[in-house]
């Protein structure tokens, strides 16, 4: 603003208002940069279901039975994308997230999943 001014009394009349311009663009940069760092989803496990639920709230959690998904990593411009496959229904998740903490999300899923799948006495022998 500083330099805006000088360059104002030095006779570029349109030199504040650029300025101005210029802090309203980095301010709203600033503000969308900061609502898209609060985004999060969560992941819930359990025998019966398989539930998302993504914040901000901006629909009802996603619930789909673990017996019938599957976790794919697929490949995308630029980013993989990792999506749950269920009934012919794809959903993506995670993707705000870097590329290795995409691959370490899909690991962990297909572990668990598999893990829920064992029936019950092969369970317990797997859990150490």
């Amino acid at each position: 603003m500083l330099v805006a001014m000088a360059s104002a009394l030095a006779g570029n009349a349109f030199a504040p208002y650029f300025a101005l311009l210029d802090v309203g663009v980095v301010l709203l940069a600033f503000f969308l940069v900061w609502r898209a760092g609060e985004r999060a989803e969560r992941i819930t496990l359990s025998d019966e279901t398989l539930e998302i639920t993504r914040f901000p709230l901006r629909a009802p959690a996603l619930r789909l039975p673990p017996y019938w998904v599957r976790v794919r990593l697929q490949p995308g411009h630029p980013h993989q994308r990792l999506t749950l496959v269920s009934h012919g229904k794809a959903v993506e998740i995670g993707a705000f997230l870097g590329d290795d903490e995409r691959r370490n999300l899909f690991e962990q899923l297909q572990a668990s999943l598999a893990r829920l799948r064992l029936p019950d006495h092969q369970q317990d022998s797997t859990a150490t």
